[in-house]
Formats: structure tokens, sequence, C-alpha cells
């Protein structure tokens, strides 16, 4: 039996199985220790992360919460705004604190009623045009997002696409907001 066992570990196949489990044993250690190693050195190169914080002015027009200026403060500035969001203002009184780098995420997962975020590569931030919590804003001028009421995900349903129809804001949210109705 033993004459059998050594004959198989001398041939290739068998050479090439053990082999192939002493490499899925030694690899996933000096793999976990690899990525430490690089997240240590980026670390120790890199500058910190600094926290930014965002106050949408849920009143005077909410200037602070239009969309393409906030985009100005992402690690990648050319990430996309699509399906209208390159026209929506946020509308919110609570400040949101967040990352460089997670800012896009952070804001789809605040308003998840207004944005969803699909990734740079495969749409950025597309405006959902199926909520309660997006209106358009009199003569095409853009949307508002109601901070408030975007707090629930609505699906992927409710994204739509740029030729659905967004309600027009009424009035008491014009005059909520600051702008002129």
């Amino acid at each position: 039996m033993l004459e059998r066992v050594l004959n198989w570990l001398n041939s290739r196949p068998g050479f090439a199985v053990i082999g192939f489990v002493l490499g899925a044993i030694v690899s996933g250690p000096l793999g976990d220790f690899g990525s430490h190693l690089w997240q240590t050195f980026q670390s120790a190169v890199s500058p910190p992360t600094q926290t930014i914080t965002l106050d949408f002015n849920a009143s005077h027009a909410c200037n602070q919460g239009v969309l393409t200026e906030i985009r100005k403060s992402f690690d990648d500035p050319r990430t996309p705004l699509t399906n209208g969001a390159d026209m929506l203002t946020i509308c919110d009184k609570e400040p949101l604190r967040t990352t460089r780098p997670s800012l896009p995420w952070d804001l789809a997962g605040r308003f998840k009623g207004c944005l969803v975020w699909r990734g740079a590569e495969s749409g950025g931030l597309l405006l959902v045009r199926k909520s309660k919590a997006v209106c358009a804003l009199p003569g095409d001028k853009g949307f508002i997002c109601d901070g408030a009421e975007a707090r629930q995900s609505l699906g992927n349903n409710a994204v739509g696409d740029a030729a659905d129809a967004v309600e027009t804001c009424p009035d008491d949210i014009l005059r909520k907001f600051g702008f002129a109705s």
C-alpha cells in the first residue's frame, strides 16, 4: 500500500495535486499579509482622508445643495450625473458628514428616494424620477430633492429614464425651500 502511494506521488499528476494543495494553503496567509503590507504602505505614504460636511441649507433656494457644485468635492469630479441628476438641488435640514471618496455613495445612501449610485463606470449618480421626494421646478429649471422625504428606497423601478416626466413642485414646497413660486 505504501509503495502505491509513493509511486503515485512520484508521478507528474501526483506532484501537481500536492503542489496545488500546498499552494492553496500557503497563498491565503501570504496574500493576506501582502494586502496588509500594501495598506500599511498606502496609509504611511498618503495623507489621511479628511472628513467633509455638506450643509444643504433647506432655505434660500437650497443654494448649497446644487449637485453639480457638490460634485466638485468628489474624489473624481468627472463622476457622471445622469437621468436628470445634473439638474438636481438637494434641500435638507441635516448636514451630511462624509469623506471625498465616499461622497457619491453616501449621498445616494442618505437620499435613497432621490439618488441611486451605480458606480462611476455604470452611470454614476442617477436621479430617481418616479419619487414623491423629487419634483420639477417650473419652467424646466431643474429638480428639487426634499431630503426629509427621500430617506426610503423605492427600488430600481422608481429610477425611470430621462423620458419620464417628473411632477411639478407644488407651491407649498417652493415656499418651504425659498424658491420663487
